[in-house]
């Protein structure tokens, strides 16, 4: 497992999924709309979000690290497409 910032995460994450930048994730757990990944890079890059903690990218989701190197929370999840 390689640690990276969540811009990088959600780069490589778009270099493993077959839809790229164009691929649509979400928020776990929540109600709001699915996005793009380069929309969510804007984002991130647009309201200069910090980027202090680490994450991995964990099958088809991006983990922030936690404690001692615990897998943590999952901040984005790949929604298929159907």
């Amino acid at each position: 497992m390689t640690e990276m910032t969540l811009i990088e995460a959600l780069e490589r994450l778009a270099l493993i999924t077959k839809n790229g930048l164009d691929t649509r994730i979400q928020v776990p757990d929540t109600i709001s709309e699915p996005i793009t990944i380069n929309e969510a890079i804007k984002a991130i890059r647009e309201h200069a979000v910090s980027e202090t903690d680490n994450y991995v990218i964990s099958g088809d989701r991006i983990r922030k690290m936690g404690d001692e190197g615990y897998l943590g929370d999952v901040i984005y999840q790949v929604i298929e497409e159907v």
